[in-house]
């Protein structure tokens, strides 16, 4: 039987250090370059002494970035159903807790209106997680869905943003769809933090990679390491940024996940409402959430990225 958890984002095995070794050699060679740039007198000496074992150091490094670089593009083509619910509050509606925000959900896959539902045939072996925040008051709700934005890139998780942006009754009169929708996406276009994680990796890539002619260029030198020092400063910085984003999520609190196999749609609603340890909230709760689905066969990157 399946069972909710508060959320705990696993790191991919050999992202931390990775990232530590990145942002600690583009700082440290951002600094060297630096302080050669004001040595142009001794620069070509220097270069030349530790053009061998910094060559060496910097391939070895270059090879496991691109080993996980590889890996998390991977990851991140995996087609997948994205469904999310920002709650009641949003459409000026009462809180209704997660029996709320299950029963939309629930109601979504007969929802004739939407295209993008997800449709399998009817015993279909299929895959699930479910993300929900929840809060008794607006101040720790504001708090959730902040984090519920930094993990799946929502950026109209504010106060200000209408639910819709059109008029449901309305909608629903006209035979459209009855919103939450789902919609057909891939991995990287609802985990931003880590399709930002695999870009600067691939730019730290070209800037740890120092040329060996250094010593032949003395005329524009100066210009060309200064240059080379403040990207190396600037990606060391921005992969701080991505750590910090990262860890945050990892450290989150007030984020739970429901992970789901099923044999068609009916099978997979009936284990979502048996399952136990559902988090503490009562029917006044404000709840928000999202759901990533897919065939169970493909469902094995989703996982394995955001820790089911």
């Amino acid at each position: 039987m399946s069972e909710w958890r508060p959320f705990n984002l696993a790191m991919m095995p050999g992202v931390s250090p990775a990232l530590d070794a990145v942002g600690q050699a583009a700082g440290t060679l951002s600094g060297l370059l630096d302080a050669l740039a004001g040595l142009l007198e001794t620069l070509a000496q220097l270069v030349s002494f530790m053009a061998d074992a910094m060559h060496a150091a910097i391939q070895a490094l270059i090879a496991i970035i691109q080993e996980l670089i590889n890996q998390i593009y991977n990851l991140l083509q995996t087609g997948i159903y994205f469904y999310l619910d920002k709650g009641p509050f949003f459409t000026g509606g009462s809180p209704d807790g997660l029996h709320g925000f299950l029963s939309r959900w629930k109601a979504s896959f007969e929802d004739l209106g939407d295209s993008n539902r997800p449709q399998f045939e009817e015993n279909a072996q299929m895959s699930a997680m479910l993300f929900v925040v929840g809060a008794n008051d607006l101040p720790d709700l504001y708090r959730l869905l902040r984090l519920l934005a930094m993990l799946f890139g929502i950026p109209s998780l504010d106060w200000e943003e209408d639910e819709y942006g059109f008029d449901v009754p309305t909608r629903i009169e006209n035979g459209m769809s009855t919103p939450p929708d789902w919609e057909s996406v891939r991995l990287g276009e609802i985990c931003p933090p880590f399709a930002r994680l695999a870009e600067i990796l691939t730019q730290a890539m070209g800037m740890l990679s120092v040329t060996d002619d250094y010593a032949n260029m003395l005329d524009a030198l100066a210009e060309i390491i200064s240059e080379k020092a403040a990207l190396l400063s600037a990606i060391a910085d921005e992969i701080q940024e991505i750590v910090d984003s990262i860890t945050a999520l990892i450290e989150s609190s007030g984020l739970y996940i429901l992970q789901i196999d099923g044999n068609g749609v009916a099978d997979l609603i009936s284990k979502t409402e048996a399952a136990t340890d559902a988090p503490p909230w009562n029917l006044e709760s404000w709840v928000a959430g999202t759901c990533l689905l897919g065939a169970t066969a493909d469902f094995g990157p989703v996982v394995e990225l955001l820790g089911g």
